[in-house]
């Protein structure tokens, strides 16, 4: 019940096949077009934006197999391999940080020497916002997250072998943990790589909004990977209407947090109004990006929260991952009206760069996510909640019969 069969792993090859050939047919195009055109900063502004969407989604599905460690559940466990698959691609991500250490100088203002040399400001926060310190916090964050994650995927690996219960108490006490520590770190993290492209501006919000950010976007990913994983078994006998209506919650939940987080940050720097708060939302509002600003409330919140208030829509695969679609989208578009203000400021601006290497990172992650997936079964298979999972399931499904 639980290998993978032959025509599912046909399909994840040949999906994975175009995935890598999309990714890096995307991203090195991209490269040589800003190279011919002189845009170099260009495509490390929208490589950044591509990394972020990526290294989000990774870090929250490893939070989640961290809180399914922790309190069970049957939304968590048949997404299970899913999410390490999805975690296992962090030493892809600390490779594919390389780009973004090479155009620091594009990327950072806080680099360049003679600009910190005039900036009380950033000479105010240069033992921290400096380039040596700046590398060494990656190679902890990087250390500490493969670390962690290396040792779950490890014991659920063993535990299909020995189906030893002790390696699930060995899985909680890392998780216990790890979840704080996940959280300070992503938060940092989010600081270093993303909010220091304005060094003048700074939010504590910041870090759990970026967490919440990445939530959205991990769920739907898994929504759109258990829509298709579901057409084949052991996954189509356990992923039914109540789990996809679990995750469906789950990503209601997460539309509500986004909202709720923008609107506090928001609310916050406008009734400190202080001046070097002010800027960055001003920048926002204003040459274009006011529109940008507009269609991410009514999309990312408006539409997806109507959307996702129907149970049936919900409980629908099908009509459920058009919405997991729609929100992934609308992700990119948030990830980029953090970004591409802090360099555009004279007024709105988009290029064919910032949809390309996006997309073409994505593609090279999502290659190495299937790589994973397709080396274990789907479902663990001698976790001891197992058993009690498809007899749950069973129990269901006959009763609604």
């Amino acid at each position: 019940m639980t290998e993978i069969s032959n025509s599912l792993l046909s399909q994840i090859g040949s999906v994975q096949s175009r995935a890598l050939t999309v990714g890096v047919v995307l991203v090195l195009g991209g490269l040589l077009y800003a190279f011919a055109m002189g845009e170099m900063s260009g495509f490390y502004q929208a490589y950044l934006v591509g990394y972020m969407i990526c290294a989000g989604v990774t870090l929250v599905c490893m939070a989640f197999i961290m809180l399914h460690h922790l309190i069970g559940g049957r939304w968590g466990f048949v997404i299970q391999r899913l999410l390490e698959a999805a975690m296992s691609t962090l030493p892809v991500l600390l490779i594919l940080f390389i780009p973004i250490v090479l155009g620091m100088h594009d990327l950072y203002h806080w680099t360049h020497a003679e600009v910190v040399a005039v900036d009380p400001i950033l000479q105010h926060k240069e033992s921290y916002l400096n380039v040596p310190f700046f590398l060494v916090r990656t190679v902890i964050y990087f250390a500490i997250w493969i670390a962690a994650s290396t040792l779950l995927i490890r014991w659920s690996t063993a535990q299909d072998s020995s189906g030893d219960p002790r390696l699930t108490d060995k899985m909680r006490n890392v998780c216990g943990p790890g979840v704080v520590v996940f959280a300070l770190t992503m938060t940092f993290a989010s600081f270093d790589w993303i909010m220091s492209t304005d060094p003048h501006w700074f939010s504590t919000l910041y870090g759990v909004m970026m967490i919440v950010n990445a939530g959205g976007a991990a769920l739907s990913f898994i929504v759109i990977m258990m829509t298709w994983l579901r057409k084949h078994a052991p996954i189509s006998e356990l992923a039914d209407a109540d789990r996809f209506h679990d995750w469906g919650k789950l990503l209601l939940a997460f539309t509500l947090l986004w909202f709720y987080m923008m609107l506090s940050q928001f609310l916050i720097i406008w009734a400190a109004n202080l001046p070097e708060e002010n800027p960055w939302y001003v920048h926002r509002v204003h040459g274009g990006w006011e529109v940008v600003s507009v269609v991410l409330v009514l999309c990312r919140f408006v539409i997806a929260f109507f959307l996702l208030l129907s149970i049936p829509r919900k409980r629908d695969p099908r009509r459920l991952v058009r919405v997991a679609w729609f929100i992934l989208a609308m992700h990119l578009v948030d990830i980029f009206w953090h970004v591409a203000p802090n360099f555009r400021l004279d007024g709105f601006a988009v290029s064919v760069l910032d949809v390309i290497v996006p997309v073409g990172l994505g593609g090279i992650w999502f290659y190495f996510v299937l790589n994973r997936l397709k080396r274990n079964p789907l479902i663990p298979q001698k976790d001891p909640r197992f058993e009690e999972l498809v007899a749950s399931t069973a129990k269901t499904t006959a009763a609604k019969a």
